[in-house]
C-alpha cells in the first residue's frame, strides 16, 4: 500500500473512531474526547490511536483499550477495511503514536 494511500485511510479511520468514541455510553469518559491521530502498519494489523480529553487522560486510555474490541467491530461496521486493525491507545503528550 502507497504511503499516501495509507495516509487516507488513517485518516478515515480516525474520523471514524472519533464517531464511534462520541457515540459511546460509558459514563466513566470525559464529555470530549478526540482521536487526534490514527497510525497504522502497512498490513493492517494494528493501530495505533492518539487520543486527547480535557481530562483524565490516563483513565481514559485505560477505557479505551479495554474497550478495544468493540471499538473495533463498529470501525468495521463504519470502514470498509480488508483487516480491521488491533488498536491500541495513548495519551496526547505520553507515548506517540
Amino acid at each position: 500500500m502507497s504511503s499516501k494511500s495509507l495516509l487516507r485511510l488513517e485518516l478515515r479511520v480516525a474520523r471514524a473512531l472519533n464517531e464511534i468514541i462520541h457515540d459511546m455510553k460509558d459514563p466513566r469518559l470525559p464529555i470530549i474526547v478526540t482521536v487526534e491521530r490514527v497510525r497504522l502498519s502497512p498490513d493492517l494489523s494494528r493501530g495505533r490511536v492518539l487520543i486527547s480529553s480535557l481530562e483524565r487522560d490516563v483513565e481514559t486510555v485505560e477505557i479505551l483499550n479495554h474497550a478495544h474490541h468493540y471499538l473495533q467491530e463498529e470501525l468495521a461496521r463504519s470502514v470498509e477495511l480488508r483487516r480491521i486493525p488491533r488498536l491500541s491507545f495513548f495519551a496526547k503528550g505520553g507515548e506517540q503514536a
